[in-house]
């Protein structure tokens, strides 16, 4: 991934179901994070593993991933996040892997409205917002990262189907497929 030079200090575990990776978001409360690739299906000939993050919740051994902790370090969370990835790769180079955001799950507006403070009208400004933020640093440095990687999208139909097509710079997709060269 590009420009990856502020990033928090990863606890790599290699689980028999994927990778996942650990690490402490630091700002006005310490926050365990986790990182996980889950195998998913095969697609196309390679085995697909979905990228999963969110807070950890020791307790339970899982990730919570529709938490928002505005802990101040968004940033570097993200960059985190990204720094796993060429990781991932090297354990799994025929590998695919897929993004998407849990705030676009089919249940996700309806959950959003119960609690939502900005009370939307037409459409809910939160669905799709975490896949918006991956598909923009794609279109950011999609020249660079290209080198390395082919980029699929996805879109998602009403019935819940992921349409996937060659990523086109500038379309809206649910989803990024990406694998290496």
């Amino acid at each position: 991934m590009a420009n990856l030079t502020n990033t928090y200090d990863l606890q790599e575990i290699d689980m028999a179901t994927g990778y996942r990776f650990l690490f402490e978001s630091e700002g006005p409360r310490s926050i365990l994070k986790a990182v996980r690739y889950s195998y998913v299906q095969v697609f196309e000939d390679r085995k697909v593993y979905n990228l999963g993050f969110g807070d950890y919740d020791l307790e339970k051994d899982r990730i919570v991933d529709q938490a928002t902790s505005n802990n101040g370090d968004a940033y570097k969370v993200f960059q985190t996040v990204l720094s796993t990835v060429p990781h991932f790769f090297k354990h799994n180079p025929e590998a695919m892997l897929l993004v998407q955001g849990s705030d676009g799950r089919s249940d996700f507006v309806e959950k959003c409205k119960e609690a939502c403070l900005k009370r939307c009208t037409e459409a809910c400004k939160k669905f799709n917002q975490r896949i918006t933020i991956y598909r923009n640093y794609v279109e950011k440095n999609f020249d660079s990262l290209s080198l390395a990687y082919w980029f699929l999208g996805g879109i998602t139909s009403a019935d819940g189907n992921i349409t996937i097509e060659r990523y086109l710079l500038g379309n809206k997709y649910d989803a990024i497929l990406l694998f290496r060269k």
